[in-house]
């Protein structure tokens, strides 16, 4: 059993992450309307929806499908925001 400090420090983490990548679409919808580049900002929805449910769901119990979740979520957040990256330096393939 994971104590309970140990479960809600998880569970605001996975809440902060799903914030930080609400800022991060808005900064997508932001350059998307200033500079005309495709930024697929809707998508970014993907990884805030994973991260919340994966944390709602850790708060009832700890399961190997929330590792899974908590996993797929930080991936999808990280692809999504390392595109915005690469989009917004202009670098090229």
């Amino acid at each position: 059993m994971i104590p309970l400090l140990t479960r809600i420090m998880e569970i605001y983490s996975w809440i902060v992450a799903s914030v930080i990548m609400f800022f991060i679409a808005t900064i997508a919808n932001f350059y998307q309307k200033k500079f005309g580049k495709k930024t697929f900002y809707y998508y970014y929805s993907i990884p805030i929806i994973i991260l919340l449910v994966s944390a709602i769901h850790l708060f009832y119990r700890h399961t190997v499908l929330t590792e899974f979740m908590e996993l797929m979520g930080a991936a999808s957040a990280f692809l999504a925001s390392y595109y915005l990256y690469r989009l917004m330096v202009g670098v090229r393939k």
